[in-house]
């Protein structure tokens, strides 16, 4: 009807034009979801062709999503909820409820737990002189990874970037 393909031609036979107009759909989806989710679409190779660098790719994207929606995308709520008019902000409240002090667990916890973890990687690959020393090595390593991810699980709430614009109503 809008005169794309002559009389007679078909859309399956436009190899080319398939082949642009998926580019095109993939492109437009990993714009969107760069804006909305903060990396690429997943499945966009599936559009274009499906491939095994693509589904790591996925997994990978997939990773960077549930970290920056667990620990770093509260403020993007924060400026959605400003924006929408969802926070109307207090004049007479002199403190911003966007400044929270961190505390020192915040950088010291994820860095012990990630330091320890590659201790206990690192003397499973290089083993001692005896079984017995290397298997010491391995569970206080082990244990000291452990026990910072246990520590963190138990404060997970506090690691997490929650929104800090939220109206006292809407929690309830």
């Amino acid at each position: 009807r809008l005169g794309v393909l002559h009389v007679g031609q078909r859309i399956e036979e436009q190899a080319d034009f398939e082949k642009i107009y998926k580019n095109a759909w993939a492109d437009n989806a990993n714009a969107c979801a760069k804006q909305y989710a903060g990396t690429g679409a997943l499945k966009t190779d599936y559009t274009r062709q499906r491939t095994h660098w693509g589904l790591i790719m996925d997994g990978w994207n997939s990773l960077v999503r549930y970290y920056k929606n667990n620990f770093s995308d509260g403020f993007r709520q924060d400026a959605i909820d400003l924006f929408l008019g969802n926070y109307s902000v207090d004049e007479v409240e002199p403190a911003s409820p966007l400044h929270v002090q961190k505390d020192w667990k915040f950088l010291a916890l994820p860095i012990i737990m990630v330091v320890a973890f590659s201790m206990c990687i690192i003397c499973l690959l290089m083993a001692g002189d005896t079984w017995t020393e290397t298997l010491a090595y391995v569970l206080f390593w082990g244990s000291a990874s452990f026990g910072t991810f246990a520590i963190i699980l138990y404060n997970g709430k506090d690691f997490v970037d929650a929104p800090k614009l939220v109206q006292k109503e809407k929690m309830d």
